[in-house]
């Protein structure tokens, strides 16, 4: 099976309306940072969109639709997750 590196995924990526803010959650640490391997279940490369299977469950990611040219169902590949809380729920 051919090995695919997939870039990484930040995950929670909004826009923010001032330059302050901005700022702000550039300076916001990144929590939860993991690497997992799966396998490349289904790919939608027109969209964008690449389902994978891990250990630790199935999950959707989305990319650069560029980025999935040359990843194909069987593939086994690394996904890199890490998230940044920009906000708290009111």
């Amino acid at each position: 099976m051919k090995s695919v590196a997939l870039a990484s995924l930040i995950a929670l990526t909004a826009l923010l309306g001032s330059a302050s803010a901005q700022t702000a959650a550039q300076t916001v640490p990144m929590t939860g940072q993991h690497t997992m391997d799966g396998q490349v279940t289904k790919v939608d490369a027109k969209k964008g969109w690449v389902d994978i299977k891990t250990p630790e469950g199935r999950m959707k990611v989305h990319f650069p639709a560029p980025a999935l040219d040359d990843v194909k169902v069987g593939d086994s590949v690394t996904v890199d997750l890490g998230m940044k809380k920009l906000s708290s729920a009111k």
